[in-house]
């Protein structure tokens, strides 16, 4: 009699391991597939914003040189209406144009790709915090399976007792 509840008691023990180890192995199955999911919307959504923060540079360089041609034909027609159109004056004018824009689409293109350096490394960082947390989970699997099937938990490290040290430099 003894013998069959000890199999009845083993029995349903040996059934609740195998519940929870089927538990615990479908909870982290499903968090690394979450996470992998997480981790490939990341990517896309950081690709989305490179290619957005592209056209809005493209834009904005077209912009700048849309203004340059309307700025330069004012002064052109304004030299013209003056009669000093061949003047060192209206040369430098037109110079100092061509160099403002030339400063405009320079900055505009280094804060573009500053801006896209940014997009690129936070989803780097975002994924891989996500693979952090996948194997954060798969490490707390193993140990639960660890502890469970009899294992010990890890033990701390002990301080070792301090022993006085004597004071003074002489003898033994």
């Amino acid at each position: 009699m003894a013998l069959f509840t000890t199999l009845a008691v083993t029995g349903a023990l040996s059934a609740g391991a195998a519940l929870a180890a089927g538990l615990a192995t479908y909870g982290t199955a499903a968090s690394i597939s979450a996470s992998n999911r997480a981790a490939r919307a990341s990517r896309a959504a950081a690709q989305t914003q490179v290619r957005m923060q592209q056209q809005q540079a493209t834009r904005q360089r077209r912009q700048a040189i849309r203004a340059n041609i309307i700025r330069r034909s004012q002064a052109r027609a304004s030299a013209q209406a003056a009669g000093v159109e061949t003047s060192s004056g209206f040369a430098g004018a037109m110079g100092s144009l061509s160099s403002q824009l030339g400063t405009n689409l320079g900055f505009g293109s280094m804060m573009s790709g500053l801006g896209q350096q940014f997009t690129d490394l936070t989803g780097q960082a975002n994924f891989q915090a996500s693979q952090a947390s996948m194997f954060g989970s798969i490490a707390g699997l193993g140990m639960q399976g660890f502890q469970y099937f009899g294992g010990q938990s890890v033990p701390r490290p002990s301080t070792p007792p301090s022993t006085p040290r004597r004071i003074g430099g002489g003898g033994r």
